[in-house]
This record gives C-alpha cells, structure tokens and sequence, in this order.
C-alpha cells in the first residue's frame, strides 16, 4: 500500500477508501492519563477495552528519564470504526507547529482540487518586426510556487531532506535554478524575437505582496513571483589552511547580490557563526551584503539561504539573464516607475502571448511544503489559495481562512475552539479533521504529499530500523520557543492489516538553551515514530 501511495500512478481513490472501510480493527486500549509529564507517576488502571501490552510499551517510552518535566499529548484512534486505541491528555490544545501545515494542505485541496495547474505567461507590449520586439517582455506571475529547478522533466519533483531553505547542512535543490525560466525562454526564441527594445516587466498582481516570519526566516516577502523559493543559495566551504578566506558558491550567480566574504577558515570546531549582514539596495535594486564569521576546516559546507528581498526585481533580471543566453539581445534597465499590471490589462490576450509555462498539478506543487516542511510555501499557499480560488487580490489571507475554517465545520469541528486563536490544536480536533480527510476523494493526494516514517521526507531518518517504516504517513513538526522545545507527529497509519488509524501526537519539554532544545529535536522525533511503531504492530489482528 505505501509502496503504491509512492509511485506516481498511485492507487486509485477507489483502492483507498475501500481499505479505509475494510473490517473493525481488533480489541484495543484506550488510556487516560493525567496531565503531567511522566507517566510513571499515573495509578488509573487501563480501561477494559485496553491492551496491557500496548500501554505497557508506550509507558516505557513516556518513562525514560529524557522526559521528566514533559508534557504529552496522544490520541490514536482507527478510522472505521472510530474506536479509540491510545490517548493522553487528547483534550489538551497544544502548539502543532509544522503540524498546522496538514490544514493548509486539506485546504488547498478542498478549494482548488488535486489537479489545478498554475500558469506563468509571458506577453509582448508591441509588434515582432523583424526579429525586433518593439516593446516589453511581459512576466505574468500565476501563482507557481515552483519555477526554479525542482521540477524534473518526468514532472516529479526533486524533494531532498533537509530541505535548501533550512540551510547548515543542506544542499541546493539539484539542476538548475533557473531552468523554468529558461524554459520560457525558448519559446520566446522559437516565437523569433531576437532583439528587445523594451526591458523584462514582471507583473505580480495576483495578490497584493505580504510579509511573513517563518521559522527559519524573519520579514520575508510573500509574493506571486516565486523563483528558487525566493532563496539564493550561498554554499560556504573552508579553505585549504587555517585564516584562508572562506570558499563560496553562489547559485544563482546573477549579480542581484554581490556578497563581501570577510568569512575565515579555523582549525578549532567552535567559532563566529557565518552570517549575512548589512544588506544594502543599490540604485538599480542589486543588493550588497556581507559574509561574516567562521567555517572549520573539518565542516564539509555550510548552506546560508539569502532570502530575495525582492522577489519581482530578481525575477526581472534571471528573465532578462535567461533570454540573453538565447542569443536574444535585451539592454539592461534600472527599476522605473511603469506598472506592469496595466501593461497586462492592455496586452494580455492569446494574440500577444509568446511563451507559457504549465505546472505540475497541486497534488505534486503542495509536496515541498507538507513533504519538506518549506516554511516559505507555507507563508504563501493562503495568499495563493485565498487569490485563485476565491478571487481576492487586496487580502487574500483572510479569505483563505474563511476556506479553512468552512473545511473545519464540514468536519464537524468548531473553528473557534478554545485555544486555536493561539494557533493551539488538541489531538481530538487533529484526528477529526484527519477522519474527515480519509473520506475526500483526494485521500490518494493527500497521504502521497506526506513524510513518511523512514522512507520520504522530513521522516526519512526517522524510524529507518522499524517494522512501521514506509507505513507511517504523517506530518512532522518541531519549533523552540524560549525555554519549551516543541515537537509533533500527525497523520495516518496503515496497520499490518491493511487496516487504517487517524492519529496525532505532541510533546513539550523545558529546555535551557536552543542547542538544547536543537539536541531534543531528533530525540522526541524518533519517540513519536516509536509510539506509532507500537500502534502499528499492537493493531494487528
């Protein structure tokens, strides 16, 4: 079944739910455990229906001494017949992190469907005489979150752990950062512009441009013009000796950002950490920055995304950088005042399209965010979702969650459950919205688009040992918060039975530092996938 949910002609819808409404689990245990964090200290016996061995297991996990001062949240619960097999505190709203990102995914799905392709269109302003466009190149932004180089020519998308946008150990997306881009280009070759007198425009006007913090990004721009992720990507290797300047690589290497590397090599592990800083715009909307700190010579590389500052400006160069290497003559051009959405208003037919770009479908475009986590496709699938699928270019967020919170009540859910205002969910709100999901057509989609347990994604080195490995499809999620370190796993097991189980987990622990709550990260992650290993063969008939 997993093996199947992973190939590109996956089961049918068909497939899936009929194994969604296959025969009642076997007698299992339901738990209930107070709200402390060591479950050591709890004396209510397991009620009748439990399984001994079942809570005994998932007792020595919430046990061991790594835990003491957590909090626990669990709720694991089968799908047909809505028995509940494990639960701890599942009333109890906790911060899902990452988490949150399967509402937005459901959303996403719910409203613009598993099949919507977004499409970036390029328009001339003015007549092709002989191989001169007596005009502008029009760039018309259509919500691709994709257009970079992640797209593979089979249409599968290049989805590596851990992601580029995350940086340190990370690595660029492989191939080329600008293939969309250049793809574009050829068909304005193919159309026979050689020459443009005009610049390259970028019309951005889908929605208005907003600004997010995400986790691993403060203040960013969210735009309909999306490039690389908004990430140019800044590999730091060290020198040959000690005091060498740090070695750089910088893709896409456009001229957009010039880099000052003031970043030197040691010898000892510990140093300055590498930092962009004082990023200055220049007169033509380039920016300067500076490299500062240390790489040791025994770190192989160190990733630093630079997040675009401004998204249309570096799209309007990589467009005009991609044409000129198809033999097409355009003249560099300062940042001016011209509105290219009027531009489109006037020249945005069928008769004045040069070039289209077609994306994959929303079944593979929601992949880099629910399967890599990608905090930027985060911030904007609201804003895109919001836009196309309910029109609304000024505020498109909050149309958006209008969506959500219509998908919450179809589930059966309050939107304004005590605690959501604070972006705080309980393992019973999570596990009715996933209950609802195994009924939606796009189920298939859905469990495709998530990690899975030491296999895919954000979960591929978790669990790699495990019987639930590549049966395990859920939703990772983990943050720092001062002096709380936040770790969650959400989704649905396949049981050896072929039977199904809607479940969500979530542990806060005190931490006193980040490194320490950055140390805890991959400890609470593998607890997690050990509890629904536990679920996963307990389960079996």
């Amino acid at each position: 079944m997993a093996d199947q949910l992973r190939r590109v002609d996956g089961p049918t819808r068909r497939t899936v739910l009929g194994m969604l409404g296959s025969a009642p689990l076997a007698a299992s245990g339901l738990l209930a455990l107070p709200r402390t964090a060591n479950a050591a200290t709890v004396g209510q016996a397991p009620s009748a229906l439990s399984d001994p061995e079942l809570n005994a297991r998932i007792q020595e996990i919430l046990d061991r001494p790594v835990w003491d001062g957590a909090t626990w949240a669990l709720k694991y619960q089968a799908i047909d017949s809505h028995e509940p097999i494990f639960a701890l505190n599942s009333d109890s709203p906790s911060r899902p992190a990452s988490a949150m990102k399967l509402f937005i995914g459901g959303t996403a799905y719910q409203m613009l469907g598993v099949d919507h392709r977004f499409h970036t269109r390029v328009y001339r302003t003015g007549p092709v005489v002989r191989g001169v466009l007596r005009g502008h190149v029009l760039l018309v932004a259509g919500g691709d979150l994709l257009l970079g180089g992640r797209v593979r020519p089979d249409g599968s998308l290049s989805l590596v752990a851990p992601d580029h946008t995350y940086g340190g150990d990370a690595l660029p997306v492989p191939g080329d950062p600008l293939q969309s881009l250049r793809d574009l280009a050829d068909q304005v070759a193919a159309a026979g512009v050689r020459r443009v007198e005009g610049s390259v425009l970028v019309d951005a006007s889908l929605f208005r441009e907003g600004r997010a913090s995400t986790g691993n990004a403060s203040d960013v721009p969210v735009s309909p013009m999306m490039v690389n992720d908004n990430v140019i990507d800044v590999v730091v290797r060290p020198g040959t000796n000690p005091d060498d300047p740090a070695v750089l690589e910088v893709t896409p290497q456009l001229g957009y950002v010039d880099i000052i590397n003031e970043a030197t090599t040691i010898s000892e592990e510990s140093g300055a950490p590498l930092r962009l800083v004082d990023d200055v715009e220049n007169p033509d909307g380039s920016h300067t920055v500076r490299l500062t700190g240390n790489i040791s010579l025994t770190d192989p590389h160190t990733l630093l995304p630079y997040w675009l500052p401004d998204p249309v400006r570096f799209a309007e160069l990589a467009f005009a950088e991609a044409l000129r290497d198809k033999a097409i003559h355009i003249e560099p051009h300062p940042r001016g005042n011209v509105h290219p959405e009027k531009l489109t208003a006037a020249h945005g037919e069928p008769t004045n399209q040069l070039a289209e770009l077609v994306s994959p479908p929303l079944s593979e475009a929601v992949k880099p965010m629910l399967k890599l986590s990608n905090n930027i496709h985060t911030a904007h699938w609201p804003y895109v979702v919001g836009a196309v699928a309910g029109h609304e270019q000024e505020n498109p967020e909050p149309v958006y969650e209008r969506m959500r919170d219509d998908l919450f009540t179809q589930a059966g859910l309050d939107p304004r459950t005590p605690g959501t205002e604070e972006g705080r969910y309980s393992p019973d709100f999570f596990v009715q919205f996933l209950t609802h999901m195994s009924r939606q057509t796009y189920l298939p989609e859905y469990l495709g688009a998530l990690p899975v347990l030491g296999k895919e994604g954000t979960l591929t080195h978790v669990g790699v040992d495990s019987p639930a490995a590549g049966h395990v499809f859920a939703k990772t999620g983990g943050s720092t918060r001062e002096t709380v370190g936040i770790r969650a796993l959400c989704g649905f097991i396949e049981n050896p039975d072929g039977q199904w189980i809607a479940f969500a987990s979530f542990i806060e622990r005190p931490i006193a530092s980040e490194e320490e709550g950055r140390e805890l990260q991959s400890v609470a992650m593998e607890a997690l996938g050990e509890i629904a290993t536990v679920i996963y063969e307990r389960t079996a008939s």
